[in-house]
C-alpha cells in the first residue's frame, strides 16, 4: 500500500486581516443563529438555502482562521516574494504600484491588499526585485518590474 503524505502551507493572514475575518465570522454566526431560530417556526426553502450557505461561510471562515498564521510566523526566503509582503512594482506606463499580497479572503479589505491569485500578485509571486515578469488578465498581457519587496512587520 503506497500512503502519500501531503503537506499543506497554512494560511497566510495580516492581523488586520484576522481581525476584519473574525468579525466576519462572528456576523455570520448571529445571522446562522436567527435563521436557524426562524425554522423552528417557519421551515421554507429560502430559509433552509441561507441556513447552508451561512453554515458553509462559518465552517469556512472558522477553519481559515483556526490554520492561518501571521506573516512573521513564516519561515520566508528574504530574497523572493511571498505572500505578506508588500511589493513595489513599475507598471508599463513607467508608473509605480504598491500592493499588499494577501489570502484571498483578505484582499476585499482595503484598496492597498491584493489577492494572491490576481494576476499581478500571481505573476511577482516567487521573483525577486529586479526581475521583469509578465502579467496576464484578461484584458491582455503586459510586462512590469519588481522593485522593492518588504515583509510586514506586525506586532
Amino acid at each position: 500500500m503506497v500512503t502519500s503524505t501531503r503537506t499543506t502551507t497554512p494560511p497566510v493572514l495580516t492581523e488586520d486581516g484576522r481581525a476584519w475575518l473574525q468579525a466576519r465570522l462572528d456576523r455570520a454566526t448571529g445571522r446562522l443563529l436567527r435563521v436557524e431560530r426562524a425554522l423552528g417556526i417557519e421551515r421554507s426553502e429560502e430559509l433552509l438555502r441561507e441556513g447552508w450557505k451561512l453554515s458553509a461561510q462559518v465552517d469556512e471562515l472558522s477553519r481559515l482562521l483556526a490554520e492561518a498564521v501571521a506573516p512573521r510566523e513564516v519561515r520566508d526566503d528574504p530574497t523572493i516574494v511571498e505572500i505578506g509582503d508588500e511589493v513595489v512594482v513599475e507598471l508599463p506606463d513607467g508608473s509605480r504600484e504598491a500592493l499588499l499580497i494577501v489570502h484571498p479572503l483578505e484582499a476585499s479589505m482595503d484598496e492597498h491588499r491584493t489577492s494572491s491569485e490576481a494576476p499581478l500578485a500571481k505573476a511577482v509571486l516567487g521573483h525577486r526585485p529586479g526581475d521583469r515578469v509578465t502579467v496576464e488578465t484578461p484584458g491582455g498581457v503586459y510586462a512590469c518590474t519588481i522593485l522593492e519587496r518588504t515583509r510586514i512587520d506586525e506586532a
